[in-house]
């Protein structure tokens, strides 16, 4: 295998230029290709979508003097040949323009869907667990968010295989909850991304409140009370949240992520410029009760892992490998920038390091003034973003527990899950209707959500229980952003609850589900059981921090909020 890759390596590098093209039925093609079909039966490496066959795939491997008779059958192999190996020079690689679906902007997508008002509660992390210790939970968080997107898309890799979807990359997070772990997961999936949209929208209204508040202080504009801004914001978004459609708000979350990357360069060049580590207590690493409530905000900070499968199928030559390239080099960006945020924000203000560091610049800081203007409107635009999502969940939640009700019994089927099949984990003949007719409009919307486009073909409500539910949905959402004391106890609780679902406790019990499936190279039986034991004792320590964070931020709320009251 590895003189095999070293040889295409040598040829490419030898032979291959950009303007390489080779016919089909080139010299050796034949006896590739259909080493390439037998591999991909074996390993699962799909072909693209644009042929129907690897016999009408081109090839390079004859044009760059590659006899493929010579090459060991592998999986790395397989993907050479399936993939047309044109060498781009590094040059035009960086320069040249970021195609949709190119690696590049799937990189780019990915990380700008993680980088979000998160990393403002990011220096407060450092303030409660020490400098160092601050930055390596700031790396576990990176490294438990690689491995659990890693999990997903091994997981799908799986399942398109079993399913037959050669070239077809078009599958979701809800689908395949919903396919391995059957339709009641799908549910709880649901149920999680009402809980984290709604409290995204609170977390929002915080953030922009203080942005609001911080840049009329520098203007000299009078507020009637701290909680005006909020309402002010509610308010702006209310009409934009009552439409239907919104894929006219879609430039809003690039206006977002340009005002978050502004924000994050300001404070790291205020740290570098200003940020003091002498003559003030600086502690190395620190363990007391803001310990567990600390990493859920870490974990909060990566939650990225529902647009991986709108990415993975969007991607050119959508290989496995070329997705964890993807979800790597996404990781490492997000990871540098997030380390850069909180350093310098907790060294410019050590004990005094605010829940959302926006609040620790004083008004007369005019490029920080600048930024709290910026995040403020373009978090304002993109509310109804977050509340579309909640609220499209919210109707499908509605219908599934009609459908329910009035089901008869004869058309319950049964149980979807693995373990009521005997065959091939998840043969096309073998999955049922019920589960079709579920995942594909939990599909619809959780494509709605990552992409804030419209909902295809879902049927309108009446106009009357639509504005009924948007009214309440924000009017809760504005109760709690008056009530809640920071926006830190929000993003914990929302780390703690709904990103310890979706981004640990589904991939691990998807994979582990999956991973005798995925055991087609030999792998020892005893390594297996120590993988699977291992990832559920993670996930065991993942869920008694998240538990113990949700519960002490729940307490403080609660306990706030009945002292006002009282």
């Amino acid at each position: 295998m590895e003189n095999g890759e070293r040889k295409i390596s040598r040829a490419v590098d030898k032979f291959a230029s950009p303007q390489l093209s080779a016919p089909k039925g080139a010299a050796g093609g034949e006896s590739v290709f259909s080493a390439a079909e037998g591999a991909e039966q074996e390993y699962g490496s799909f072909r693209t979508a644009s042929y129907s066959s690897a016999r009408d795939s081109p090839s390079m491997l004859g044009a760059i003097g590659v006899n493929p008779k010579n090459l060991e059958l592998s999986k790395a192999n397989t993907q050479m040949v399936v993939r047309p190996m044109v060498h781009t020079p590094t040059v035009t690689r960086i320069f040249s323009r970021v195609e949709p679906g190119s690696l590049r902007g799937s990189i780019f997508t990915l990380s700008s869907s993680a980088i979000g008002a998160g990393v403002l509660s990011l220096p407060l992390v450092m303030k409660n667990t020490g400098l160092v210790m601050g930055v390596g939970l700031t790396i576990i968080g990176a490294l438990l968010a690689l491995m659990s997107m890693n999990m997903l898309v091994d997981t799908a890799e799986v399942v398109l295989f079993a399913r037959g979807a050669t070239g077809n990359r078009q599958i979701s997070y809800s689908e395949l909850v919903a396919q391995i772990l059957g339709p009641a997961w799908g549910i709880t999936l649901e149920i999680t991304l009402v809980v984290y949209c709604f409290g995204t929208i609170v977390g929002y209204l915080l953030v922009i409140g203080k942005a609001i508040g911080g840049t009329c202080e520098a203007l000299n504009i009078p507020m009637a009370s701290p909680g005006t801004p909020i309402m002010l914001a509610a308010a702006l978004a209310l009409p934009l949240a009552l439409f239907r459609d919104i894929s006219s708000l879609a430039y809003s979350s690039l206006l977002a992520i340009c005002s978050m990357v502004y924000v994050c360069m300001s404070i790291t060049y205020q740290g570098v410029a200003e940020g003091t580590v002498q003559n003030l207590p600086t502690p190395i690493a620190k363990i007391d009760s803001n310990f567990c409530s600390s990493a859920t905000i870490v974990f909060f900070a990566y939650n990225c892992h529902v647009n991986v499968f709108s990415i993975y199928s969007s991607l050119h030559y959508p290989l496995v490998s070329r997705m964890k390239k993807v979800t790597q080099r996404a990781v490492a960006l997000e990871v540098f920038l997030y380390i850069c945020v909180a350093v310098s924000g907790y060294l410019l203000f050590h004990d005094e390091t605010a829940g959302n560091i926006l609040q620790n610049f004083p008004p007369t800081n005019l490029m920080m003034t600048i930024g709290k203007a910026g995040v403020a409107c373009a978090l304002t635009a993109s509310l109804p973003l977050c509340l579309h999502p909640a609220r499209e969940n919210f109707y499908l939640l509605l219908d599934k527990c009609t459908n329910t009700l009035n089901r008869q019994p004869a058309a319950i089927n049964q149980n979807d899950g693995l373990d009521s099949m005997n065959t091939p984990l998840l043969r096309a003949d073998a999955q049922s209707e019920e589960i079709e007719v579920a995942s594909a409009r939990s599909v619809q919307t959780e494509r709605t959500r990552t992409t804030g486009g419209k909902t295809g073909k879902q049927p309108l409500r009446p106009l009357l229980f639509h504005i009924i539910v948007t009214l309440s949905m924000m009017g809760g959402a504005l109760y709690l952003a008056l009530n809640v004391p920071g926006v830190s106890i929000v993003f914990s609780f929302l780390g703690a609850t709904a990103c310890v679902v979706i981004c640990y406790a589904l991939p691990i019990i998807m994979y582990t589900s999956v991973l005798d499936q995925r055991n087609v190279l030999g792998t020892n039986r005893g390594l297996i059981i120590c993988q699977k034991i291992s990832l559920w004792l993670l996930l065991g320590v993942l869920t008694v921090i998240g538990a113990i964070s949700a519960s002490s931020s729940a307490m403080e709320v609660f306990y706030l909020i009945r002292g006002k009251k009282d």
